[in-house]
């Protein structure tokens, strides 16, 4: 035997996903990705809806809404595992918590530190302060049952199918993309008419 066989073998360090903690924090990225993204989405519907114009909403550039990707996340770590345990109505009242205190947080962070406001709900009945209120709460509260109970298992079947190397792929693209956008909303935040409130 030549004396460099017995070294050890640390190509396997690189390659992608060898254990199972490896491959849950893939799937977190991915999760986190797909909610920041459906969220995008899903206030730009909101707006060309009603006032029938496209807004790019949120502290960021690119196609995504993070407060929606830490939601799909959160949702996940503290009610996916526990599916089978609990009945839709107990995910959607848990997720409608979950939901409502991440955006106060948010919102109240964002507005105290860097003076934006990217809602307002003083408009809506029982709000508190404009940060959340009970319409959000309760749209919080389905798009966790929707998240939990519908969603999560076929797409991370979806994931599964998909080799390591082509996660690995993915989610550093979407990781370098999004690490531009910060650093360029760290400097000069989306912000002006149809964005934010002031």
């Amino acid at each position: 035997m030549k004396k460099h066989d017995r070294l050890p073998d640390f190509s396997k360090l690189c390659a992608p996903e060898q254990t199972p903690i490896s491959f849950f924090l893939s799937q977190q990225i991915y999760f986190f990705f797909l909610g920041s993204i459906g969220g995008f989405l899903w206030e730009v519907a909101i707006f060309l809806y009603r006032d029938k114009t496209f807004a790019n909403r949120g502290f960021f550039y690119g196609p995504w809404l993070p407060v929606y990707g830490i939601g799909a996340v959160l949702f996940y770590l503290l009610l996916g595992c526990r599916r089978k345990k609990i009945h839709p109505v107990g995910v959607f009242f848990l997720s409608a918590a979950i939901g409502t205190g991440l955006e106060l947080l948010i919102g109240w962070f964002l507005d105290t530190f860097w003076d934006l406001r990217y809602w307002d709900y003083s408009g809506y009945p029982l709000h508190f302060h404009g940060y959340i209120c009970l319409y959000a709460a309760v749209g919080f509260g389905i798009a966790g049952v929707l998240w939990i109970c519908v969603l999560e298992a076929p797409l991370t079947r979806l994931w599964k199918r998909l080799s390591p190397k082509v996660r690995l792929g993915l989610n550093t693209l979407l990781l370098l993309l999004f690490a531009v956008d910060c650093a360029a909303a760290l400097i000069f935040p989306n912000r002006g008419a149809g964005i934010t409130f002031h």
